[in-house]
């Protein structure tokens, strides 16, 4: 399985520490998400667009959702490439869990072609985006389960941290999961406690209105 690392340093001030570490026959990589449009005119995109440019070459790539685009900057050298995952059609727009997980499907088969072991990245799609970074982290493992000589770091330099978390079952169980019965006591803090519902259905679901009168909290 391959090694994910979360590192508190940025995404470009990791690429240069690692880039000066490197030997001579090591090849580094980092992606981010895009829009097809490519437009990159907000967060992390805008630094992509600024340090990397050619747009017009990942334009002419013609990469649809679903797809990678890359560069091999001539300034960085032939052993640093720059994935692009395009992860939804317009700027505007939100990318998907299933779009993001097809694009990191070609991103590992072109990191393996390429062998490429080393991948330095953003927590993708969980800025902007808002998709949730322990559905996004379990994409990651999954996606990479096969690539055991791969290292994957994450950056956030803000919130480098992730808090151990559990899952709770999808039954009444959840219930003694998240201490609101007289047989088991809470989780303690700071674990982070999920608890998987159908958003649908949330305001018939039985379990998620005890667990939100147990902790006196109020569904918006």
């Amino acid at each position: 399985m391959a090694k994910l690392v979360l590192s508190e340093n940025s995404l470009f001030g990791e690429i240069e520490q690692r880039a000066q570490c490197a030997h001579s026959n090591e090849k580094l990589a980092t992606a981010h998400c895009v829009s097809e449009d490519f437009q990159m005119g907000k967060g992390i995109a805008v630094n992509f667009k600024l340090k990397y440019g050619s747009l017009g070459a990942l334009m002419d790539q013609k990469v649809r959702v679903g797809g990678v685009a890359e560069l091999n900057p001539s300034d960085e050298g032939q052993q640093f490439y720059v994935f692009y995952l395009v992860t939804k059609a317009l700027f505007h727009h939100k990318p998907t869990l299933q779009s993001l997980a097809e694009s990191l499907l070609q991103l590992r088969d072109r990191l393996l072609d390429l062998s490429i072991n080393q991948l330095i990245i953003p927590k993708l799609g969980c800025n902007l985006d808002r998709l949730n970074w322990y559905q996004v982290r379990g994409l990651l493992f999954d996606t990479f389960e096969s690539c055991g000589m791969m290292t994957i770091t994450v950056c956030d330099p803000e919130h480098f941290e992730i808090l151990p978390h559990k899952l709770a079952p999808l039954s009444e169980e959840s219930m003694d999961f998240f201490g609101t019965s007289n047989s088991h006591g809470p989780a303690t803090a700071p674990e982070v406690l999920v608890l998987p519902i159908d958003l649908c259905s949330a305001s018939t679901n039985e379990t998620f209105l005890k667990c939100l009168n147990h902790f006196n909290l109020k569904a918006e």
